[in-house]
């Protein structure tokens, strides 16, 4: 993620009236930082400054889009499709009062995750769920995915709408609108016809645009 993408999540997260982070708040952020020798950068707006990876940045934009839109009083469990390396895992759970956190990935990216998530410290119960054999249901408070579920296809997109979204009071879904998109390399649902399966479902721009401009985000249950 480039440090041009970090800085608009900068600017947006210290415009928002949702949420006021202490300076213990933004150093217990950012050592998600501290494992993995990410790109690091210097971004500032106003009188601000903070050192940190573009990625761990936009972690904590989703933070404040979550505070912002949903009661986060009553998010006691998450679901996340498409986990990366654990790092929106532990800035949410740590900074919300959410008593589970699902991971659900493939198998060697939820190993990863673990090791991330234990070599930190991570304290929260955490459940590591292997999204290739989805064989129970997965209810939950909040779903969230960035980008993962609409790159996948329709099939393996069926089994995680019955099994996960359906189950799911909220949910906060980035789509990739992107290129690979436009070209027809995505064989799953298209925006329009993932909207329709979301009973109080609503497209928002994503902001900042991230990949491209065509990206959404995806919301219902909120406030």
């Amino acid at each position: 993620m480039s440090p041009e993408i970090g800085q608009g999540c900068f600017e947006q997260i210290l415009q928002s009236r949702a949420v006021n982070f202490t300076e213990n708040d933004w150093l217990h952020f950012l050592r998600n930082d501290s494992i993995g020798n990410p790109l690091i950068a210097e971004f500032n707006f106003d009188d601000s400054q903070v050192i940190g990876s573009p990625t761990t940045l936009r972690y904590i934009k989703v933070l404040v889009d979550i505070v912002t839109l949903f009661d986060v009083n009553s998010l006691q469990t998450v679901t996340e499709i498409g986990v990366g390396y654990g790092g929106q895992c532990r800035i949410l759970s740590d900074a919300l009062a959410i008593e589970r956190y699902n991971l659900v990935d493939l198998p060697e990216v939820l190993a990863l995750a673990e090791k991330f998530l234990t070599t930190l410290n991570h304290s929260r119960e955490t459940r590591y769920i292997d999204g290739t054999h989805l064989y129970h249901d997965v209810p939950c408070d909040l779903l969230i995915s960035d980008y993962a579920f609409s790159e996948l296809n329709k099939p393996a997109q069926d089994v995680y709408i019955e099994k996960i979204l359906s189950k799911a009071r909220a949910g906060y879904v980035t789509w990739d609108g992107g290129i690979f998109a436009e070209i027809g390399m995505y064989s799953g649902y298209t925006l329009d016809e993932f909207v329709s399966m979301i009973p109080g479902a609503k497209i928002l721009p994503e902001s900042p645009v991230t990949t491209s401009s065509d990206n959404r985000l995806v919301v219902w249950g909120t406030k």
